[in-house]
């Protein structure tokens, strides 16, 4: 690589470390605490059986209380879920028009495509952190359509939101056109 090429690489880099979202710093830094780990253990084998289970479902999820947490939460969450997606599904486009949402994977990978003006963008999403232009989580500010295609093995994640899990609302396109749409709370 030349000089140059260094030098732009070089900014990029420095580009996305100053983008970064602190608060997902510090949640992917939390998920990997040991005694954190040790309380969601019982809830990922809980969601983990529920996929299991007949009839066979896309995804499965559980909200997760957040104590589990403690003291090191990040004051802007309010809710939190883990979530393990199917191998090989595609969910289509929602947004949380009243929350920002974080998510950090865990375990498999997946695409997330975020709506930028008119057009779909794709970012990587391994758990692993270790897939070409991947990262171990995304942020995904309030209101923005967002979809999601998972890779050859099912997907865990944990989704943190910034409003109270009764108050989060999902919505989704009823067709193709982004202007219909139906709203419903997530945790009814």
């Amino acid at each position: 690589m030349t000089r140059l090429g260094q030098a732009r690489a070089w900014r990029r880099n420095i580009g996305a470390i100053m983008n970064k979202d602190i608060v997902l710093i510090e949640l992917a830094a939390l998920l990997k605490d040991s005694s954190v780990k040790t309380e969601l253990s019982p809830i990922l084998a809980r969601v983990e059986q529920a996929l299991a289970a007949p009839p066979l479902e896309p995804q499965s999820w559980e909200p997760v209380p957040l104590d589990v947490f403690g003291a090191a939460l990040p004051d802007s969450i309010k809710s939190c879920w883990v979530f393990i997606l199917r191998a090989g599904a595609r969910f289509g486009a929602e947004r949380h028009p009243n929350s920002h949402q974080r998510t950090v994977a865990l375990r498999g990978s997946a695409v997330f495509e975020t709506l930028e003006d008119t057009t779909w963008a794709p970012r990587q999403i391994d758990a692993s952190g270790n897939g070409e232009g991947s990262s171990q989580s995304i942020s995904i500010p309030i209101g923005t359509w967002h979809r999601i295609r998972i890779g050859p093995e099912n997907f865990v994640s944990f989704s943190f939101h910034t409003v109270p899990a009764h108050e989060l609302i999902e919505e989704t396109l009823v067709s193709d056109d982004l202007s219909v749409t139906q709203k419903r709370l997530y945790h009814a």
